[in-house]
This record gives C-alpha cells, sequence and structure tokens, in this order.
C-alpha cells in the first residue's frame, strides 16, 4: 500500500496512473503529474506529500495550504511539500485532493519528454 493513502478516499472518483519516481510514489492523472507520497527513514524532513506546480503558484497555494514549503534536500524548484509533521497535514491533503478533483492550473505538470538515446 502507499503512505497517506487516505488521500485516494477524498480523490474518489478520479484513476490516477502510478510510477515510481526518486525511489517514491508519483501519480498522474492524464497527462500531468500531479502528486507524489514520500515516506522514508531518511531525510525524513521531506516526508509527506509533494505537490507538482509551476513556481509561479506558489504563492497562492502556500495562501490555500497551510506549511506548505519546498522540499529541502532534493532541489526540486517547481514542488512543493505538505509536510508529514504539520498539524495541518489531513487538512492540507483534503485542499490537495479538492484543488485536483477541480482541474486546478495551481496543482500539475507535464512531463518533459525524455530523449532517446541515439544507437
Amino acid at each position: 500500500m502507499f503512505p497517506y493513502d487516505f488521500i485516494f478516499e477524498e480523490l474518489y472518483p478520479l484513476q490516477f496512473r502510478h510510477k515510481k519516481m526518486f525511489g517514491i510514489d508519483a501519480f498522474y492523472y492524464g497527462d500531468k503529474i500531479v502528486f507524489a507520497l514520500r515516506q522514508k527513514d531518511n531525510h525524513i524532513e521531506d516526508n509527506g506529500i509533494w505537490i507538482a506546480t509551476k513556481t509561479e503558484h506558489h504563492e497562492e497555494l502556500r495562501s490555500l495550504i497551510k506549511d506548505v514549503r519546498m522540499i529541502k534536500v532534493y532541489g526540486l524548484k517547481s514542488w512543493l511539500l505538505l509536510p508529514d509533521d504539520s498539524d495541518y497535514f489531513e487538512e492540507g491533503a483534503r485542499q490537495i485532493a479538492k484543488l485536483i478533483k477541480q482541474h486546478s492550473i495551481l496543482i500539475g505538470n507535464i512531463p518533459k519528454l525524455k530523449k532517446k538515446k541515439s544507437s
């Protein structure tokens, strides 16, 4: 099972595609990566729900979701983190789910296509 899997109850009935990313669980809705779930023993400060977004949306997301901040270890500039040790974790997860269900432009990125290696 996935960490913080209660978020899928909030996202029902949407269907997501799962893919491993940096050894964590990333989830796609349609063409967009929308969030990832991380719960590991190392770098615990980055455990929680990673929100796929763009830097221009950071300020608005911070105003909508308490305790959202930058990911510390991985240096991902466009992503934000709702840390699992936040007092507002479940409330924030519900807000993330609500934005995803509303197809908000604040959440989701279309990943760049990987270049094929030439033979």
